[in-house]
């Protein structure tokens, strides 16, 4: 390929990422490689040179020569893509028939996939389309073909059909849509006056009159439905779609989509990409089967010759099917599911490397030794963060959509509560009582000791900002907005994972061992003590699972969840956890060293302050200056 790539891909002085795909000729008749500016953004960048090579090798594949040069056309839609615009317009010629431009336009979008063309004038391009479709149906010798029919060609059809008339007999009704029409643009204008959606019945209203003693011998079956013959493409579908989820998912308060929608948007377009355009009218049972099972099969990723996991796939298989069920349900295509849809196999295929990554630990999660180290070099709102996954078993939406008032501290049950949960509580005990946002179950958590303190310490910060009540989020960034804000993009807000990758790059920089593992997998550590405790429908009620008891669906209709169970489970992962919570010192919550200090160099300075070396022959060993040292000093004597 004629493409120029480095292994360190870096902007250039100005920022912009850069690529050279392809051949053009200078001015001057020189051979030389186009360069693309490909924006500021590294994923961006990537993404439109994706879309580049691929429109290239296209085009290079039906070339024989060694360096082919880009066609003027071709370079201009490149360059568009390169800037981020994906789509083409596509003008009509100023004699060019409906028919024709419809066809075109297909032509150029089957040959490009990778490109999106969308007709300027979309009214000639629909009605052509619709002629197109009609020409398709016809199951005729080679004069039947819509690019060699002529005047002649539907003259002679006419006239065989009132001979075959007179004689009782009927020509199908596909040719009869032809010689009821002096010529192919009074049948494209025809098409041009059908309503969406009723184009097969105009095709029988066209056809050939039978006669009277002919219509007397037809019996309308029973279920007999007027002929459905779609005009509209795939792509369409998946535009329309795409526009269907923006709408659906889009959030009035913040006046964009949600990170959910924006993420069914994205994996709508790579559906799109992934299938050819075709025909709706062609879109029967084999094709859909043929496109679920192309994500059932798992194919490679982009670039690669690695199939792209079971999760992907299947998340991308479940997109296609919902894209199906809504394009059926839509009044505005006229498409319906195969008679046998929901036999459709859509089981993902599993694949001997997916096996041989299971061992005896399913589920990643952090070691005791780990967690030492995550509180011993947390910074206070990276300590809160912790607890809350492990005491309550929060992710981040479940950290970030916490109220206030769903905090009760210092405050015990009723004497009818304790009974219902068979656990005895106090006026010392704390707890967080909510529904869970996402599957809408109530949950309760009793608090560790040091979860409390953090609570405290998160009520302080919270009482700085405006709007302070039950109602109101417990943690806020320090602009004074929630943590799960979306960003200006629409993107999912990234605080709370930053936070926990930014203590796990300071644990790692000062040269200890712990797995980069996301922040919820704390969530997941819980889940697990809190099994190994208990069992495993403690864990659930723990996670606030929608069926804690997977064979009785009906267990929540008919008994309480006990909670008590689970009170008892998290004192016991409380004990477990001792060594964490010494590792946070006397003053977890207390402002801490600068996080771009390292902790064991902390850790000496105190260290040789304790064996009585003065403060500056520290500084000089542990190489920091003599203030940066005397303010770790002040601050050990502070938390003592």
């Amino acid at each position: 390929m004629a493409t120029r790539s480095r292994r360190n891909w870096k902007p250039d002085s100005r920022g912009y990422y850069t690529r050279q795909i392809g051949w053009k000729r200078s001015k001057s008749g020189k051979l030389l490689q186009p360069k693309f500016i490909l924006g500021q953004d590294r994923k961006e960048a990537e993404k439109r040179e994706r879309k580049l090579k691929e429109l290239w090798d296209t085009f290079v594949s039906e070339r024989e020569e060694t360096k082919p040069i880009w066609p003027d056309d071709l370079l201009i839609i490149a360059k568009r893509i390169a800037k981020g615009i994906p789509e083409v317009p596509v003008p009509r010629g100023p004699n060019e028939k409906q028919m024709e431009y419809a066809n075109r336009v297909q032509r150029m979008q089957a040959k490009y996939p990778v490109v999106l063309f969308l007709p300027e004038d979309q009214h000639a391009f629909e009605i052509g389309q619709a002629a197109l479709e009609g020409f398709e149906l016809i199951d005729a010798p080679e004069y039947a073909r819509p690019e060699i029919i002529n005047a002649d060609v539907i003259e002679a059809l006419s006239e065989a059909q009132r001979r075959l008339a007179e004689a009782g007999l009927e020509i199908p009704n596909e040719v009869a849509v032809l010689s009821n029409h002096a010529n192919t643009e009074s049948l494209v204008s025809s098409i041009g006056k059908i309503k969406p959606g009723t184009l097969g019945q105009a095709r029988l209203e066209a056809s050939s009159v039978r006669t009277k003693t002919e219509k007397a011998h037809v019996r309308p079956t029973d279920n007999a439905r007027p002929s459905r013959t779609p005009r509209s493409t795939l792509y369409q579908a998946f535009t329309a779609f795409e526009k269907y989820l923006e709408r659906e998912y889009h959030q009035p308060e913040l006046e964009q989509i949600s990170s959910w929608g924006k993420t069914q948007v994205r994996q709508t377009k790579t559906l799109r990409a992934h299938h050819k355009d075709i025909l709706l009218s062609k879109l029967d049972g084999d094709a859909v089967d043929e496109m679920v099972g192309y994500w059932r099969r798992r194919p490679y990723k982009k670039g690669t010759k690695q199939p792209m996991t079971a999760k992907s796939a299947s998340n991308y298989c479940s997109n296609l099917v919902r894209f199906l069920k809504w394009l059926d349900r839509s009044s505005r295509f006229d498409w319906e599911k195969p008679f046998a849809f929901n036999d459709i196999d859509r089981r993902i295929r599993r694949l001997p490397s997916d096996h041989a990554q299971k061992s005896l630990e399913q589920v990643q999660t952090f070691s005791l030794d780990e967690l030492v180290l995550l509180m011993k070099y947390a910074q206070p709102i990276d300590r809160l963060l912790i607890l809350l996954g492990l005491n309550c078993g929060f992710g981040r939406a479940e950290v970030a959509s916490l109220l206030v008032g769903e905090v009760k501290l210092h405050t015990g049950h009723t004497k009818r509560q304790c009974e219902l949960l068979n656990y005895q509580t106090t006026d010392k005990d704390s707890f967080i009582k909510r529904v869970r946002r996402k599957s809408g179950v109530y949950g309760e958590h009793i608090l560790f000791p040091m979860t409390v303190q953090g609570i405290e310490w998160a009520i302080e910060q919270r009482k700085k900002f405006p709007g302070f009540a039950d109602d109101a989020r417990l943690l806020l960034n320090k602009n004074g907005k929630a943590l799960d804000t979306p960003t200006k993009n629409g993107n999912a807000n990234q605080t709370i994972p930053n936070h926990f990758l930014r203590l796990i790059d300071r644990i790692t920089n000062d040269d200890c061992e712990i797995q980069r593992l996301s922040f919820n997998k704390l969530r997941k550590t819980a889940s697990d003590l809190v099994k190994k405790y208990s069992d495993g429908e403690i864990a659930g009620v723990f996670d606030c699972h929608g069926q804690p008891v997977k064979s009785d669906a009906l267990s929540d209709a008919y008994t309480n969840r006990p909670f008590g169970k689970v009170f008892k489970a998290i004192r016991e992962v409380e004990r477990y956890l001792q060594p964490v919570f010494k590792a946070a010192g006397s003053s977890p919550f207390e402002p801490q060293s600068q996080a771009y200090t390292k902790r064991s160099i902390v850790d000496r300075i105190i260290r040789l302050h304790n064996d009585g070396y003065p403060t500056g022959q520290i500084a000089a060993t542990v190489g920091l200056s003599g203030s940066a040292t005397s303010r770790h000093i002040q601050r050990h004597k502070e938390s003592l």
